[in-house]
């Protein structure tokens, strides 16, 4: 049987009794759920503190995804085939980048990580173009 990501059955427990991870430092909570318990304030202060890692060229709107009009591919696809598409699109292109980290000449492993954190937001209704 093949499942796809909307219908594969969830695990029920997958901490396996590892303690939560200590994501995000100088906050009130020393421990979180991960990236999900990040709040807006979080990554305001990450943007600040790492705006090399947040906003990286070629990850952040590179001008070989804009046409002359001014038009991003993005909106164009999401004009063409709706957004919970794009977003499902994203998600896989995310594992993509994650997949071949570092390992396309010219990407540092950081820029494929980068690349992979910006389709993941997208995929998640979270356009990091907003920011």
């Amino acid at each position: 049987m093949t499942f796809s990501h909307r219908d594969t059955p969830s695990k029920q427990n997958s901490s396996n009794g590892t303690e939560p991870s200590m994501i995000f430092e100088n906050t009130s909570a020393s421990k979180s759920d991960g990236i999900n318990s990040a709040t807006p304030q979080d990554w305001d202060r990450l943007r600040k503190e790492h705006p090399a890692i947040l906003r990286e060229e070629n990850v952040y709107q590179p001008t070989h995804y804009t046409h002359a009009t001014g038009a991003e591919c993005i909106d164009i696809m999401i004009q063409l085939y709706g957004k919970q598409r794009v977003e499902e699109w994203a998600e896989i292109t995310a594992f993509k980048y994650q997949w071949r980290n570092g390992s396309k000449e010219g990407n540092s492993s950081e820029q494929d990580k980068m690349k992979s954190v910006w389709y993941t937001r997208f995929s998640m209704g979270d356009d990091p173009r907003d920011d």
